[in-house]
């Protein structure tokens, strides 16, 4: 199988963060925690048909698979290796079937007191929040993922300072060109971010990110979110990214709601609805990105018999805003198991 990861800084990264995780086992350190480390898993696959074609077409998939391994090496450190293995998006529908394996993580974390500090390839705190809410990733990326207004992961260094028990700011230096891509020059980018927690269960962000290139490019977004553990959940994101791909006047914007409540103990019913617009440039009549622009509805019911399996049947299509694009209309079997 090819695997890929971000350049030589990844291969070295990944090379310290292993070294870290063997010296559990040979470190005489009485502060090492003498636990062995966890292995983990989580495979997404579905079962789906097309409904609004005159040819319903039907399909298996898997469609990833990660696996990873954790340890705590200290009071303060711990080290994570992760892989993601899946299609690459950028490949024809032809050659889906294909594999790759990426490092999705490899990182070392350091905590002490109230600051805590990534370093390698990781988890981007706004990407993540979102997801968590969300809920369903096995179902569908969350809205700043499917729509490409950032990387959930990518190779950098992010500090977060638990400021008070109700607020807490992060800090970020990464590559800026995601987890599966090569670094292709020597523009990084820069993020920043304020989480409150102004009354119980409730969460609000504000986040931005600029990278500087002769077009600097700009990202703006804010969540709220509102959680009560095994009983409902809800979030609201808005997503602004001013010049993407560094193109003058090329933005694109949108908001993504999303709810479940528990019916019964193990038995959940839950939606989405995503809207997605970009800007029209100079002289022009019609967004320039008419043909990707639209709105998306997600709804179904899912089912976890245990604790580290979900299934869910559940409803999805897309409306696009450009008259001469036809709707999609999918049913999903899907399945999340993990351990």
């Amino acid at each position: 199988m090819k695997i890929k990861s971000n350049g030589l800084a990844s291969h070295f990264m990944t090379s310290a963060a292993l070294f870290l995780l063997s010296l559990n086992v040979y470190s005489g350190d009485s502060t090492v925690n003498k636990m062995p480390g966890k292995i983990t898993a989580k495979i997404f696959s579905n079962f789906q048909s097309r409904i609004n074609t005159g040819n319903n077409a039907l399909a298996f998939e898997i469609t990833r698979a990660y696996f990873g391994y954790e340890n705590i090496i200290s009071e303060n450190f711990e080290a994570c290796v992760k892989l993601d293995i899946g299609s690459p998006e950028d490949l024809s529908e032809y050659s889906r079937i294909r594999r790759y394996a990426y490092f999705k993580n490899a990182y070392l974390k350091f905590k002490y007191g109230k600051l805590t500090s990534w370093f390698g390839i990781i988890d981007l705190h706004h990407f993540k929040l979102q997801e968590n809410y969300w809920a369903h990733r096995y179902i569908e990326k969350s809205f700043s993922d499917r729509y490409r207004f950032g990387n959930t992961a990518d190779l950098g260094w992010l500090v977060s300072y638990d400021w008070k028990k109700w607020i807490s700011v992060d800090f970020t230096i990464e590559n800026g060109e995601g987890y599966t891509d090569l670094q292709h020059d020597n523009t990084l980018k820069a993020a920043a971010g304020i989480t409150t927690y102004p009354v119980k269960d409730f969460v609000t962000r504000a986040y931005f990110d600029y990278t500087h290139k002769t077009v600097d490019q700009l990202t703006l977004a804010a969540f709220a979110g509102y959680e009560r553990k095994g009983r409902y959940s809800a979030g609201l994101e808005f997503n602004y990214r001013f010049n993407d791909n560094h193109l003058a006047e090329f933005d694109k914007y949108g908001y993504s709601v999303y709810g479940a409540f528990n019916i019964l103990k193990k038995v959940q019913v839950f939606g989405r609805y995503d809207q997605l617009f970009s800007s029209k440039i100079s002289n022009s009549t019609v967004p320039w990105n008419l043909s990707d622009d639209g709105s998306a509805v997600i709804g179904g019911i899912e089912y976890s018999p245990v604790k580290y399996v979900k299934i869910a049947a559940d409803y999805q299509d897309w409306f696009p805003f450009a008259k001469n694009e036809p709707n999609q209309q999918f049913i999903y079997l899907n399945m999340e198991f993990s351990f």
